[in-house]
């Protein structure tokens, strides 16, 4: 498994994760230029991820999420909550997906677990990711430390 920042502030965050042949976005939070030239500087390009993955619904995380799902099809996973609160926007049955506090998905290669934050949005996800022989856990926006956090 690898990961790779492809940035992290006020002005948008990405992380990108690979196992196998699976390539995770997760958060979006740039332009789509933006993130196809950050994508290139790996080798890589918008059509090569395989899912897209949205902690919360704050525009430096959200960014061109929607936009990059529809254009390329990629597989769109965010919790019920974040999906409200940017609009509750429509995208074919095959894009979107949910996901909740402690109920693991497989996303080719990987293994999510999206765990709760404490954070000023309406359901806020964290997540942690296994390729079966190693874990990396993603924290980005906690307000605090909690018991269920640690």
């Amino acid at each position: 498994m690898r990961f790779c920042s492809l940035g992290s502030g006020s002005t948008g965050n990405a992380t990108l994760v690979e196992a196998g042949a699976t390539r995770l976005l997760i958060d979006c939070g740039f332009t789509q230029k933006e993130l196809s030239l950050r994508l290139g500087r790996l080798g890589l390009d918008p059509p090569g991820l395989t899912a897209l993955f949205i902690t919360h619904e704050h525009g430096d995380h959200v960014g061109c999420a929607l936009s990059l799902a529809r254009r390329h099809r990629l597989p769109l996973w965010m919790s019920r909550g974040t999906w409200r609160a940017i609009g509750a926007p429509e995208l074919d049955d095959d894009l979107l997906h949910f996901v909740s506090d402690g109920a693991p998905v497989a996303v080719g290669d990987l293994e999510l677990s999206p765990y709760t934050v404490p954070h000023d949005a309406a359901e806020p996800l964290q997540l942690s990711c296994t390729d079966g022989q190693r874990r990396l856990g993603v924290l980005t926006d906690a307000g605090s430390i909690t018991a269920h956090l640690l």
